[in-house]
């Protein structure tokens, strides 16, 4: 067997170069102390390896490792707010993706029944048949319905001037702004269902996030919150079906001519506002007159007429009876009104 040899190592910053005659054993030998092997070459006379100094190496990698948490900093500084955080948010939690963008809450995952019973006071037969939805992933849905600052924010940033809306006296919507006095916390209304859809729009990429529109069955499982009756609350003691503890409906009994200020009422047991009243809200569904054949899984039904679109709530004007959990109402797309807003979704 031939001997083994070796030439002189030659020092290239933090590597060691030796070339040997012999077998990978002997040149484990030849190693600088402290070194480690990072590979080998064969040609002609012999085998060339390739060694690294075990404290330069180690050197190296903090200042990788430090250059890596650097850019990985710089990287997180120009993600949109709130999107840097990657863990999973608790049940009740509340939290903003922006400055501007709508307080969310996030509901608990479970299965709830959508529809109402054919018992139920005020009843339409649009309400039923009665069955099992699923929510098998978290979801957030906005605490109240999408505020007038919210929804002004969005129209300085795209420009938008919105057109005149309901030509009833008293009940004009001029460029967006209702006859009646609001301030930056009362509902956004007058929007009609595409430029509720491009707030949408405008809010995902604003925020980095997938909002939608809030499906028919998801506005109901909130609204209801865990209970099966007409309301998730009780109505008001010895007077004739009012819930003006609870809801601004029809009437001054609940203190508000007109809108309220977001939270003017008690929460629900889900964390979410203004489920029974205040304003209607658009949702993402096309209108059907029948549960038959509706979606389970909590999405949108995005089949059926959609030249008329279903919207969910009450407002300010209607009476208490079409506050219910599971009652339904339906306009055109076109439709604006001082009466009628929105509420967004977010999947998480």
């Amino acid at each position: 067997m031939m001997a083994c040899g070796s030439e002189p190592a030659r020092d290239e910053g933090i590597t060691a170069n030796i070339r040997i005659v012999c077998n990978d054993a002997f040149a484990s030998r030849l190693a600088p102390t402290g070194g480690v092997r990072l590979q080998g070459q064969h040609d002609s006379s012999g085998t060339f390896f390739t060694f690294v100094s075990r404290a330069k190496m180690n050197s190296e990698l903090r200042n990788l490792s430090l250059r890596t948490l650097a850019l990985a900093a710089a990287v997180a500084s120009l993600l949109p707010f709130g999107a840097q955080a990657a863990e999973p948010l608790a049940v009740g939690k509340v939290f903003k993706d922006c400055k501007d963008c709508p307080e969310m809450v996030v509901l608990p995952t479970g299965t709830f029944t959508m529809g109402t019973p054919e018992t139920e006071v005020g009843r339409e037969p649009d309400e039923g048949p009665q069955h099992p939805v699923t929510f098998a992933k978290p979801v957030a849905i906005s605490r109240f319905q999408v505020l007038a600052g919210e929804w002004d924010a969005y129209v300085r940033d795209s420009g938008y001037r919105m057109p005149d809306g309901d030509t009833r006296p008293g009940r004009e919507c001029k460029a967006g702004v209702p006859r009646y006095e609001r301030t930056a916390k009362h509902p956004a209304v007058c929007m009609d269902f595409p430029e509720a859809q491009a707030y949408v729009a405008w809010l995902s990429k604003k925020s980095g996030q997938a909002y939608r529109l809030v499906s028919e069955s998801l506005r109901e499982y909130a609204a209801r919150a865990g209970s099966t009756g007409p309301f998730p609350f009780p109505l008001d003691a010895d007077k004739d079906y009012s819930i003006a503890q609870h809801a601004n409906t029809y009437g001054a009994g609940d203190g508000y001519n007109f809108t309220s200020p977001g939270g003017s009422f008690p929460a629900n047991a889900f964390g979410v506002y203004d489920m029974h009243g205040n304003v209607y809200e658009w949702t993402a569904d096309c209108f059907n007159d029948s549960y038959s054949g509706a979606p389970s899984d909590g999405s949108a039904w995005a089949t059926g007429d959609c030249k008329v679109r279903r919207i969910r709530g009450n407002d300010w004007g209607e009476a208490p009876v079409f506050s219910r959990s599971g009652n339904r109402n339906a306009v055109y797309p076109d439709a604006r009104g001082d009466w009628l807003g929105f509420r967004v979704a977010r999947d998480l």
